[in-house]
């Protein structure tokens, strides 16, 4: 081989040399982009994600506070209708005692039963029984007596 063909080996190796190294550093540099895309990609889809949390979390905290409100709401309706129950039974009652208790609706047996169902003893008992069994036959004395027993069943 002469100088020339040495010279012209030597410039082909080299040219492959640089070839080879141009082509491993694109490579390489192509890898390396290509990897960021995908960081990129990832990261982009974890904001996405995150996000998307966010706002169903916000959306579960606004039903949770509307629910809660409309909870809050229902129990007052149902506090303020048990108060009105409570007092309409209450009403009821009273009626019931001052019919029970009024001549013009006297019902010996109710009363009787007032009597029986009352905390007194049994002589109390009897003896109202007894004094309800003399004054049914006379309207002045029934008022009276009436009066009495709603009195000694402290109504």
């Amino acid at each position: 081989m002469n100088e020339k063909d040495q010279a012209m080996n030597k410039n082909t190796m080299i040219g492959l040399v640089i070839l080879v190294l141009a082509g491993g550093g694109y490579w390489y540099y192509s890898a390396n982009q290509r990897a960021a895309e995908e960081a990129a990609a990832v990261q982009r889809a974890a904001d996405d994600a995150a996000a998307s949390a966010a706002k169903a979390a916000e959306e579960a905290a606004a039903k949770a506070a509307a629910d809660a409100k409309a909870a809050e709401e229902a129990a007052a309706k149902a506090a303020a209708d048990a108060a009105a129950a409570v007092q309409d039974a209450g009403t009821a009652a009273v009626d019931a005692v001052t019919d029970l208790f009024d001549p013009a609706n006297f019902d010996q047996a109710s009363v009787n039963a007032a009597i029986d169902g009352s905390s007194l003893d049994d002589a109390a008992k009897g003896t109202l029984k007894a004094a309800l069994e003399v004054a049914k036959n006379s309207p002045e004395l029934l008022a009276t007596t009436l009066a009495e027993i709603k009195a000694a069943l402290g109504l």
